[in-house]
């Protein structure tokens, strides 16, 4: 038997990313509800709800690592936004990659622009596209969710409101120094994950720094300070390169160098926390 597939339309896919945590599962549940009302065919996907509360650094880290493994034409939608219910914008941005990210104008979505050019850029006020009456609290439910909905149902994105200047889009920038005659690296820990090992701001390839012409030989031994305590650690490619308890630096498997302890904890056994200084001789 042969079969025959007339005008099949591929799913929309829909990645969420919030804070709302193991307490806030039923906000999640309320985001996609509403998102299914609209379009009942879309693909929702959850990156995470457990960012810690209001942590912009961690949003931008997870979305800049996760975002390019999915499908060309996702529609992503971060609800990190600690200033839900003021004046602050929510936008909607299309990539010449072909991405989608509705955001809070807050700096979440620098670290994905930081090689990845704006196509179309709005500014979201068109009511006729909300979950009315909207929430003071609420944006993700009430606004986000409704128009990442819309669009996986073919809506311009025009359709939303006015061009956004991007020229408006809000920076958070983290601390990364390079001083070439010191021979040392001022960054900082943007993730810690359920290990605790400490993601630094550093993207490395090849064992090579981007942007700077400085290359970590495997096996050398970096010495690094953090609230003015000195460490030091190995760069390598394996935790099994190590010992058991010892500290090593690798290049994670999103491409940003990492602070870790085989088989232990680094943020709890160096004590680091996400926004913290590192400094790092080479």
């Amino acid at each position: 038997m042969k079969l025959i597939q007339k005008n099949l339309k591929l799913k929309s896919n829909i990645a969420l990313l919030t804070d709302f945590g193991i307490n806030g599962q039923h906000y999640v549940a309320l985001m996609k509800a509403v998102i299914l009302s609209i379009n009942p065919n879309v693909n929702i996907v959850d990156i995470s709800h457990n960012i810690s509360p209001y942590s912009i650094i961690e949003a931008s880290y997870l979305l800049k690592s996760t975002f390019n493994h999915f499908p060309k034409g996702t529609i992503f939608i971060i609800v990190v936004d600690p200033g839900v219910g003021s004046g602050r914008e929510i936008i909607i941005i299309k990539t010449k990659s072909n991405y989608y990210f509705i955001v809070p104008n807050n700096g979440i979505i620098a670290n994905v622009l930081d090689e990845n050019e704006i196509l179309e850029c709005y500014l979201i006020q068109n009511e006729q596209y909300f979950n009315n009456p909207v929430s003071n609290t609420f944006h993700g439910r009430d606004i986000m969710a409704p128009i990442g909905s819309h669009i996986s149902n073919g809506i311009l994105l025009k359709k939303f409101g006015p061009n956004f200047n991007i020229s408006k889009l809000i920076e958070f920038p983290l601390k990364l120094e390079i001083f070439l005659e010191e021979r040392k690296i001022i960054c900082q820990i943007q993730f810690i994950d359920s290990f605790g090992n400490g993601t630094t701001n550093i993207i490395i390839k090849n064992n090579k720094i981007r942007n700077f012409d400085i290359i970590l030989a495997n096996e050398s031994i970096l010495k690094f300070e953090i609230k003015n305590k000195t460490y030091e650690g190995t760069f390598t490619t394996h935790f099994s390169n190590v010992l058991v308890n010892s500290i090593l630096f690798l290049v994670g498997s999103s491409g940003f160098l990492e602070v870790s302890i085989n088989k232990g904890n680094a943020s709890e056994e160096l004590n680091f926390k996400v926004g913290d200084i590192i400094t790092i001789k080479f």
